[in-house]
């Protein structure tokens, strides 16, 4: 790649990598959910690599939510979860010549923001910030009583998973991953991922019956 196409490049990453914080406030309009599509991945990712602003454009959009949510799983802000997302595309991006489609570049992808989002973590942790500073996704319980939205009291049980069966549970019934597209992410076996699934479902059905044994309590 000649300095003249690199500058553009460049130039075009930075602008679409920067309307990361305002795309995951949209509702996506792109996915890709059957294996056809993987065809359309192929084209974007050819489109991305050359430097074209529709390619880099439409992935973005295809997978901002999921790369979100993740994040969000792991850093509990919104505000980290939006940098995290926006320095994982940017380090995508910047290695998508040296991205190996023996995988698909949804777990690729994934991977890097898992890792950028415990690298934010670790970094906070370091920081003599607060931890009381954070704010969790899920609402406090008092926020919610008299709604019967299942919804909001499964997020409120999955939020208070540990992080690692937060992250297999979010990436197994929300991202639909198979178990190995997961233990790929989180460089595990898939016998534990199976474990950390297993405990998180277990964990899960034991914190609803507690929400919604004192949701009927006070309905009474």
């Amino acid at each position: 790649m000649d300095i003249f196409v690199r500058f553009r490049y460049d130039r075009i990453l930075r602008q679409v990598v920067t309307m990361v914080t305002t795309l995951i406030r949209k509702k996506s309009k792109y996915s890709m959910a059957s294996n056809s599509d993987h065809i359309q991945e192929d084209l974007l990712l050819e489109k991305a690599i050359r430097g074209e602003r529709e390619g880099l454009e439409c992935l973005v959009n295809v997978y901002k939510d999921l790369a979100y949510t993740i994040a969000l799983k792991i850093v509990l802000n919104r505000e980290d979860a939006e940098e995290v997302v926006q320095d994982a595309f940017m380090k995508a991006f910047a290695a998508l010549g040296s991205f190996r489609k023996a995988s698909r570049f949804s777990t690729w992808l994934y991977r890097i923001v898992y890792n950028t989002a415990l690298t934010k973590v670790a970094v906070r942790r370091i920081s003599t910030q607060a931890i009381t500073d954070q704010v969790t996704e899920a609402q406090p319980f008092e926020e919610v009583k008299g709604e019967w939205d299942r919804k909001k009291y499964v997020d409120m049980a999955i939020s208070r998973l540990k992080e690692d069966e937060r992250i297999a549970i979010t990436l197994h019934y929300i991202a639909e991953m198979s178990v190995a597209e997961i233990g790929r992410i989180l460089n595990l076996k898939r016998s534990a991922v199976k474990m950390r699934l297993l405990r998180g479902r277990k964990q899960i059905e034991a914190v609803l019956r507690v929400l919604l044994k004192e949701e009927i309590k006070d309905l009474l």
